[in-house]
């Protein structure tokens, strides 16, 4: 299956609508069922005494912040900041910064050792993961991110789904995501980052995530 990038559903719906509230809960349920939360959470805790500052790109909703920040085995040793083109959520911790800024066009990355992303590179084309490829390499040490694993299976686990409640707008996200997801060394590469440099691990679970652990040597 071809890599496709479709234009993003987000904004299409009111912030305030009951449709939106519906599409950002079934999302939230989804990234449960691929276990991204607790994967990151578990990676942040192995390295938080090395890593203690680090931004976190394409926030959305917050719910990860949330959920790091109040994690007692991170709470007092944890500063993240949320880099987003939207304004800042109601869950977003209150003591965590916040740069509404657009990630191709971001110049402050020196500042953060540590980046993670949860389900928000595979919105770009390669063309602009370069970009941001080529900003990490300069500054960042370790980067987590969590992309949508392209492969068919996953198409009919999406499918599955629907009978149990979920929406016709997530379903059409999530498809569109899956689409333009990443498989073997493929973001790696989009993103430009050299084993001379890195230490790459990429993992593909069965429940459809793609995970990239780059660690600068």
């Amino acid at each position: 299956m071809e890599r496709v990038v479709h234009p993003a559903i987000l904004g299409r719906l009111s912030p305030e609508s009951p449709e939106e509230e519906r599409r950002l809960r079934e999302l939230r349920r989804i990234h449960r069922l691929m276990g991204n939360l607790g994967w990151f959470r578990r990676q942040v805790r192995r390295r938080v005494k090395e890593f203690t500052r680090g931004i976190e790109i394409g926030p959305g909703d917050g719910v990860l912040g949330r959920l790091l920040y109040l994690d007692p085995k991170l709470r007092d040793k944890l500063a993240l900041t949320g880099l987003d083109r939207s304004a800042r959520p109601a869950a977003w911790p209150l003591p965590w910064e916040w740069r509404r800024e657009d990630v191709r066009e971001f110049a402050g990355w020196g500042d953060y050792p540590l980046v993670v992303a949860n389900l928000v590179l595979h919105r770009f084309v390669d063309e602009d993961l370069g970009k941001v490829g080529k900003a990490l390499d300069q500054s960042c040490r370790l980067l987590l991110a969590v992309e949508p694993a392209r492969r068919e299976l996953h198409l009919t686990e999406l499918r599955l789904l629907r009978p149990f409640g979920l929406s016709r707008t997530a379903y059409e996200e999530s498809r569109a995501a899956v689409r333009a997801g990443f498989l073997g060394g493929e973001l790696v590469e989009a993103l430009g980052l050299s084993v001379k440099h890195w230490k790459l691990d990429v993992e593909i679970t069965l429940r459809g995530a793609y995970r990239l652990v780059a660690e600068r040597h």
